[in-house]
């Protein structure tokens, strides 16, 4: 068994800010086992690992799986880059919702340049009622058929949240993802005003959820989650359960998310993932094959 650890670093076309974190690069690791690649790359803002933790744990990994011992990882992106690596993903990808955020004008001018709308797209909220509700209803007046989820990523208030309800039309929105900071809470706020919610298990601690009538869908972002066996089985829980599921980024390069586009089709076929923070790499970090080039990138260690 060869295997080969890499570090990459990729330019952003902009600056972000992610959950109040800011990020100027993107910073990450690739993993070659046997001519497989996978990435292994904690989002700053939104992973509860660092890249150091991250780091140290799969050069420790690699190094078990050399002596022919299982990798042993514990962290969720170690986890579910090192399963990427060591398994054929295969398939046509899942088609990406389009993500919009940002500022309105720049927004509304490209959704007018489009050829083709989407009947279907990806909202963050910003939690100033005025604008959202003010994009909600521009965007659903220029595609009448367009539905909207709506990302309030556990950071608006009830206030801000009643506020926009009162001035959009429900009927335009599949749900709203995240509407509290925690899953108890967002449950009380689903069903205290009846709300379509959803939840995104990355950003909570556990991976148990509550059923209740207004929970519509679960978002599984892997990277946060752990590895493939594990995400499999989240995602057909969540089906046979009725719920809606949509396999999202954590801005992973473009080997990664190509591989989740796969992976989406896989585990939740027909349905659209949301894989869209892709456009934010300048650098896609990968070649016209959707391989990561080694002579263009740090290569930390090396096995067999």
């Amino acid at each position: 068994m060869h295997i080969a650890v890499y570090g990459y670093e990729l330019p952003l076309t902009m600056a972000l800010t992610i959950r109040g974190t800011p990020l100027g690069r993107r910073r990450g690791f690739y993993v070659c086992i046997d001519g497989r690649w996978g990435e292994i790359a904690p989002l700053p803002g939104e992973s509860r690992e660092s890249l150091e933790e991250a780091r140290d744990e799969l050069l420790a990994a690699c190094a078990r799986l050399a002596q022919g011992q299982p990798h042993g990882a514990s962290l969720p992106s170690v986890q579910f880059g090192l399963d990427c690596a060591l398994t054929a993903i295969d398939g046509e990808p899942a088609p990406s919702l389009p993500l919009l955020e940002g500022e309105r004008e720049p927004i509304i001018r490209a959704w007018r340049c489009r050829r083709v709308h989407p009947q279907r797209a990806w909202l963050t909220l910003t939690g100033e009622v005025q604008h959202d509700a003010g994009l909600v209803r521009e965007l659903t007046l220029l595609v009448p058929g367009l539905q909207l989820v709506l990302d309030a990523g556990g950071r608006l208030s009830e206030e801000q949240l009643e506020g926009l309800w009162r001035r959009i039309d429900p009927a335009r929105i599949d749900w709203l993802l995240d509407p509290a900071a925690d899953l108890a809470a967002g449950q009380r706020l689903a069903e205290r005003h009846g709300w379509p919610v959803a939840f995104d298990l990355g950003r909570h601690v556990a991976l148990d959820y509550p059923l209740f009538e207004q929970l519509k869908a679960l978002v599984l972002r892997p990277s946060q989650l752990g590895g493939l066996a594990r995400c499999r089985e989240l995602a057909e829980e969540a089906l046979a359960q009725g719920l809606d599921v949509v396999v999202a980024d954590s801005l992973e390069s473009g080997l990664g998310n190509a591989q989740l586009a796969r992976l989406s089709a896989q585990w939740a076929p027909g349905r659209t993932a949301m894989l869209d923070r892709l456009r934010y790499l300048l650098d896609r970090g990968v070649d016209g094959n959707g391989q990561p080039d080694p002579g263009r990138l740090t290569l930390l260690r090396e096995y067999g």
